[in-house]
This record gives structure tokens, sequence and C-alpha cells, in this order.
């Protein structure tokens, strides 16, 4: 899910000037024919010598020097990078050259989950140049950008004459600017709120800090990047925020949190600690098991985030026992990507947590942990499941059944295995149940996005009766 208005201030890089230094006192000066003259300067040799050196020390001067200065007269006349959330960035640049300007890219890296990209504005060539380019801020699958991204970019310039520019790196960071935030941060974990009082940001963060901390543990992995977490006052403020879906499942599913990228967690209302707990265990499942070959089953994914909370809720525990009750559980296998039916994303959920419960009480934490090494090195879920257990997705079915008392399922489903990512989690669903969803879950950030990456999107289901307050670990 994701993705509204304004602009902010530009980014402007004042050592691209004419001459190419930020100002005379940068720029190195050579003075020649001192009238003093050395006690070795009568000497041929030693005359040719200071000659030598000082064409080297111009030489290297050169070289060194800001590459607008040596760029055979091409000048950044004004840079800058206006804000327009949750829609697009817009990167402005103004150049001009003695020669004809005749192209202009713009380099840049969505961090941490993108990789390089670059991309051309429309150019009409001429000595003077105006461009833009517009990066989109929310349009899955193509691109997305989490509140609190940063974008590293540079200019590349060329004039008909061959002389070529590049300008020096800048960092520009895409915020929600709707609101004046503030935030509060211990480690590499930041919490950022505009509404509330910071005591609840303060206590949110040491959520924030053990959940992190225990579900690294159980993983066997370390976050070692800054985790941002952004807390919206209601739904309706979060919204644009978010990964844009279908309007259809907009009216149907309100989230109550989402892992938007690698880094980042949104999330609505203060207090609401199992939906950070969810959410931040997805930041620790991408780094155990998700590796650049292939993501983890939604089971798995979701199931961990579920069990990093401090219960699973009594609604999705209730969904399963009905199921139970009827043998009417899901497929394990059907669960290698999420539901599109509303009406079993409480099953869904419920049993996810189950099958990962089962795995950690039965066969041990070690082994555990062990599962999302093999899947970090790319392995498909059977193989993945027969290397640590000695069982495929069928056989973890049929143990897990018989822990449940059911029998065996007569004839598994063969479906595919797909590749998934980490799920918003709806706090409501609205409307019938028993219709099938359109688009229900069409897209998570692959930031590489990957995005959006990285992949992106981990969500805690808190809706119907997850929840009925603060609960306690088992």
């Amino acid at each position: 899910m994701i993705g509204e208005f304004w602009a902010i201030g530009f980014t402007h890089n004042p050592s691209l000037k004419a001459g190419g230094w930020g100002d005379e006192s940068d720029a190195p000066a050579f003075r020649w024919g001192s009238r003093i003259k050395p006690p070795t300067a009568n000497r041929p040799w030693m005359k040719r010598l200071l000659v030598l050196l000082g064409l080297t020390v111009l030489f290297l001067g050169m070289v060194v020097s800001p590459t607008a200065s040596a760029q055979g007269g091409i000048e950044v006349t004004a840079a800058d990078v206006v804000n327009s959330f949750p829609e697009e960035v817009v990167f402005r640049l103004s150049a001009f050259s003695e020669a004809t300007i005749e192209e202009v890219t713009l380099h840049y890296q969505i961090l941490p989950d993108g990789v390089a990209a670059y991309g051309r504005p429309d150019l009409t060539p001429a000595e003077h140049v105006q461009v833009d380019f517009h990066l989109e801020a929310n349009d899955p699958p193509r691109s997305y950008l989490a509140p609190g991204a940063q974008i590293d970019y540079f200019w590349e310039i060329e004039d008909g004459a061959g002389n070529k520019l590049t300008t020096d790196p800048a960092t520009f960071v895409y915020e929600d600017i709707r609101f004046s935030w503030e935030s509060v941060s211990e480690g590499n974990v930041s919490v950022y709120w505009y509404a509330g009082s910071r005591s609840s940001a303060e206590s949110s963060l040491e959520v924030a800090r053990d959940a992190l901390d225990e579900m690294s543990a159980l993983l066997g992995v370390t976050v070692d990047y800054p985790v941002k977490v952004w807390i919206y006052d209601s739904y309706e403020d979060m919204l644009p925020a978010l990964v844009r879906r279908s309007e259809a499942h907009a009216q149907r599913v309100i989230v109550a949190g989402e892992r938007v990228a690698s880094d980042t967690v949104l999330m609505q209302g203060e207090g609401a600690d199992d939906t950070l707990r969810h959410e931040l265990t997805h930041i620790v499942t991408h780094v155990a098991g998700e590796g650049p070959y292939g993501s983890l089953p939604t089971w798995l994914d979701e199931g961990t985030a579920m069990y990093g909370q401090s219960e699973p809720g009594e609604g999705y525990t209730s969904a399963l026992d009905r199921a139970v009750e009827h043998d009417s559980v899901l497929s394990v296998r059907s669960m290698t990507a999420p539901t599109g039916d509303p009406s079993k994303v409480g099953l869904f959920y419920g049993q996810a947590w189950s099958l990962v419960d089962f795995l950690i009480e039965t066969y041990g934490s070690a082994k555990f942990t062990e599962l999302f090494a093999i899947f970090k090195e790319g392995s498909t879920v059977d193989k993945a499941l027969l290397k640590v257990y000695g069982f495929d997705q069928s056989g973890l079915e049929d143990a897990w059944r018989a822990s449940l008392g059911l029998p065996p399922r007569e004839s598994p489903s063969p479906a595919a295995e797909q590749e998934s990512e980490a799920q918003p989690t709806p706090a409501e669903l609205t409307g019938e149940l028993e219709e099938a969803a359109e688009d229900e879950f069409p897209w998570g950030t692959a930031v590489g996005l990957a995005i959006t990456g990285a992949a992106l999107a981990g969500v805690s289901l808190l809706g119907m009766g997850m929840l009925a307050g603060r609960l306690r670990r088992r």
C-alpha cells in the first residue's frame, strides 16, 4: 500500500559556479614572475625544474577541482528539488554552455532498497537550458517513496563540443510535509509523531526497541541500519502516505500499520503496541530471510510477525478454532501468497501464526533460525523445509494437522510456489465478506523498492477483535 502536496525548499549546490569554485577563496592561486630570485634560479636546470613543478601543480589543481571548473565552460546556474507529496518529487536544473547543451541526465538512488537509476528529462538543445525531471512518488509497482526516504543524486550535462559536467553528489529527503513532525530516538530507531504526547512517543520507542531486539535474537540477525516509525493521528491522515492500492481495497480494508520499506513503518494512533511489534518484526524478517533471489512465503512472513506480537489476537485464534472444528483449514501451499478472499483473512493470519508457533515449539528456535538463513540463500519453500526439518510443505501440513487432532489432507493443493511480500494489516474489514476481493493484495514494496523493495510492505492486522487492549506475551 502507499501514498500529498506542497513544495519545500530546494537543494542548491553553491560550489557549482562559474569557474567551478564556491568562492574566490576556494580556488588555487599561482603567482608567476616573482621579483625575488631564489639562490638557485641562475642555474638553467633548476629553472626548468621549477617550471615543470609549477605546471604539475597547476595540472593537479585542475584535476581535483570541482567538476564545473574544467568542463569546457558548462555552468550550472540553478538547481533545486520540489517535494509535491504524495504525488512526485521534481528535480530542476538550469545550465549554460558556450556550445549547445545536447543532453542532461539525472542519476539517482533511493536508499536503502533502490538500485542506481537514471532519467533524462525532456530537453530542447540550446546554450541556455532549464529542465525538470519528475520522479513519481506513489505509482506502484513502478515506484514508491516512503516518508523519510533518502534520495542520493547528481546531474550529468553534455554539450555539442564534447564537454561533460558532472555535479557533486547531493541528497534529498522525501518527507510528508503536511504535518510538523517531532522525533525521539534511541540507537538506530527513531519515532516520529505530530499529534499526541512526547511520553506516548517515548513509550512507542521502547516497544519498538524491545521488539527489534527480541525478534533479531530469535532469527539470529542484526538490523544495522536506521529504522523509522511514523505515527499518524488517523487512518485518513495516513492513507495518502501508504502504498496506493485499488479503490475497492481501500473501501474494504482500514490499515492499522504497514512496513512500507525495509527501514520504514507507518502506523495510526498511539499505544497500538502490537501493531508496532508486528510491523517491526517484518523489518527483521526482511533482513533474516529475504535475498536477491526470492522472498519468504507469506505464511512464514506473516506468521512470524504475528508471533512477534504479545498475543495473536482473539479474532484470529477464533477463526482458526472454527476452521479446525469443521476441518476447513487452508492448505499450506495455498498460503505461499496472500489470500484474495476477505472472508478468509482472519483464518489466514490465525493459521499462519499457528504454523510458526508449531515449528518453534515443536522443533526449537535454532531450526527456525536456520530456516530463515536457508531462505536468505535463495532456496525454494519445499527445499528449505526439507533441508531443515526433513519434510516439504505437504509434510509440514500433515504434522501440523496431526498436532490439532486432524487427519492428513487427502488431496493437497498443487499450487505452485510464488514470491510474496509482507502484507498490509487491515484494522477493519468492511463490506460483504463473502465477496471475493478484487485486487486484494496486489503489490508490496520493491524499492528495489524492491521496493520498493524493497519490497515493501508488511502490515499487522488488528481488526476483527485482534487486540482487546494490551495483551501480555505468553
